[in-house]
């Protein structure tokens, strides 16, 4: 085969690929030859050219994911939304993460955080870097305004819920069954209604999300 003259070609259509066949058989079950076979055509060499391994694809189609990432835009959405009050706001952040399709494609793939240390570690520092300082932190110093949200430590909260909704009750991290899902979920409703935020009643959402990858 000629060398390929459109190397961001070949690089999207190994992603395209790749997280198609990710979101159906899960990562764990796909391996480089699945990829290859629905490449029309391309070469095992032609994915060596532009990535390490498999891991390496899967770093690249989560980039893409992120960069894409309909679900910031929602959020943005809900920080400029002056109908709802703080506590309002980062309740409806919440219900916004679990119901996300892109989110859902993301847990379809069957990543196991545990077993891939650099991307857990990028979720961490994403977590608190990024999310808990530009999504979160602004709504719960809006809602210590508005009164919704009481607190003193509005920088510290936004980063433990963040590490919260991110690592210690994602299933993709710490895979549990679906009691151990609820108990952890009730203990955060207990940290969030100390803020003035009443969560229970998002539970259904959490729990489909935990069938959905235990199953």
């Amino acid at each position: 085969m000629s060398r390929n003259k459109y190397p961001e070609e070949t690089v999207n259509l190994i992603l395209d690929v790749s997280q198609k066949l990710f979101i159906e058989k899960g990562y764990e079950h796909t391996t480089i030859q699945d990829i290859i076979d629905n490449l029309g055509g391309l070469t095992k060499g032609a994915i060596y050219h532009h990535f390490k391994s498999k891991e390496d694809i899967l770093n690249a189609v989560c980039n893409r994911l992120f960069a894409e990432n309909i679900l910031s835009l929602k959020w943005k959405s809900i920080q400029r939304n002056e109908t709802m009050s703080g506590a309002e706001k980062l309740k409806q952040m919440f219900i916004e993460a679990i119901a996300d399709d892109q989110e859902k494609e993301f847990r379809k793939m069957g990543i196991h955080f545990q077993n891939m240390p650099q991307m857990l570690s990028d979720l961490l520092l994403r977590s608190v870097n990024d999310i808990a300082v530009n999504a979160f932190l602004p709504v719960i110093e809006e809602g210590i305004s508005d009164g919704s949200i009481v607190t003193a430590y509005p920088k510290q909260i936004s980063e433990i819920i963040s590490i919260f909704a991110n690592i210690w009750i994602n299933p993709l991290v710490f895979p549990v069954s679906d009691e151990e899902m609820k108990t952890k979920f009730e203990f955060a409703c207990s940290i969030t209604q100390m803020l003035g935020i009443d969560i229970s009643d998002i539970y259904p959402a959490f729990d489909n999300m935990n069938k959905e990858i235990n199953n």
